[in-house]
């Protein structure tokens, strides 16, 4: 519900009030360019998450197959195997990105180098388990990317409804109730103006 705003009954205050809405319209348009912005990123994450999840799911499932296999090919020597042919791991970077003016947190991924060539099915086994976790880091990449865009969406969906709900209507009621103030004032001015000037002709014509 909007109200009326406490201000002086002037002139100068009703041209304050009007530029004041007219800035807040502005910001308005703003605010909500804005958030259709941060809306179709948002969903555009969205589904790039959900595709990275489906393409994980369906990785981790075959990867998960071969370890198996392997295990019982090589035993426990397999993992063996993988640690030292690899120079010193793998490596993530953790930094910020940022998406339309909202700061998320990102990872780079620098992958380990192998330096010996490892039994017959090591070696892809090897290079799909680095893509998995390369894939899991992606996704929480993009999942922490939506959580940021989520809370920013939240906050800007709450501007732009409190600028259309209640700082613009209450601007412009509070300038209606002022226009129609002077308004009446006028009337009322012309009205005593004309009061005055019947008299002042009366007092002429007795003369």
């Amino acid at each position: 519900m909007s109200s009326l705003m406490r201000v002086r009954a002037t002139k100068i205050e009703l041209i304050k009030l009007r530029r004041r809405r007219d800035l807040a319209k502005k910001v308005h348009r703003i605010l909500r360019e804005r958030l259709t912005i941060l809306v179709n990123e948002f969903l555009t994450r969205v589904r790039e998450a959900y595709n990275f999840r489906l393409e994980l799911n369906k990785y981790i499932s075959s990867v998960y197959n071969k370890a198996i296999l392997l295990t019982g090919t090589y035993g426990d020597k397999s993992y063996s195997f993988l640690r030292s042919s690899l120079k010193n791991g793998m490596r993530v970077y953790v930094g910020h990105e940022n998406i339309m003016g909202v700061r998320s947190v990102s990872a780079v991924v620098k992958e380990p180098e192998i330096l010996v060539s490892l039994p017959p099915g090591l070696d892809e086994f090897s290079r799909e388990a680095i893509k998995i976790i390369t894939m899991i880091i992606d996704l929480g990449r993009t999942e922490q990317a939506i959580i940021s865009l989520g809370k920013e969406i939240g906050r800007t969906k709450r501007k732009v409804n409190a600028l259309e709900y209640i700082v613009i209507p209450r601007l412009e009621k509070t300038i209606r109730y002022l226009s129609m103030k002077f308004e009446e004032r006028e009337r009322e001015e012309k009205a005593r103006l004309k009061r005055v000037k019947s008299m002042l002709e009366k007092k002429r014509g007795r003369k």
